[in-house]
């Protein structure tokens, strides 16, 4: 039922790209439906023995995948120029919707920060309770 719940915001700032498959942001609905499913299955563990080496990996990881989601939107707000002519692109998110090629700030050490992020944060998830030796 929490899957539901949580899934309907993501599915609403998602709408217009689940109507275009071949769109960025059709695939990245799929991303955020994944991360979801490991922070759900990984709630009973989230807590669990703070001081573990795997909960202190998740932990680094869960805070510093804010760094480059910040530092990209902030980089395409501000240099990517965005402009309303893109409105047509309903499957982009306000702040994709640039008229510049951003090369610099985060940009310039890495491609898409955006979805370094997702990575992150899903790496983080994932060390919340990581399937152990026996497991592999």
């Amino acid at each position: 039922m929490a899957f539901v719940v949580f899934s309907v915001p993501i599915v609403y700032v998602s709408r217009a790209s689940l109507r275009a498959p071949g769109s960025h942001g059709f695939y990245r609905f799929f991303a955020w439906e994944s991360i979801l499913a490991l922070v759900l299955l990984n709630i009973g563990v989230w807590f669990r023995d703070p001081l573990a080496w795997h909960q202190v990996i998740s932990w680094v990881l869960l805070f510093v995948c804010f760094v480059p989601l910040a530092f990209g939107a902030r980089t395409l707000i501000t240099r990517g120029k965005p402009v309303k002519r893109r409105d047509d692109d309903a499957s982009l998110l306000a702040f994709e919707k640039t008229s510049t090629l951003v090369t610099t700030g985060i940009y310039h050490y890495i491609r898409h920060p955006l979805y370094s992020s997702l990575l992150i944060l899903a790496w983080g998830v994932f060390f919340k309770d990581p399937p152990g030796p026996a497991a592999c």
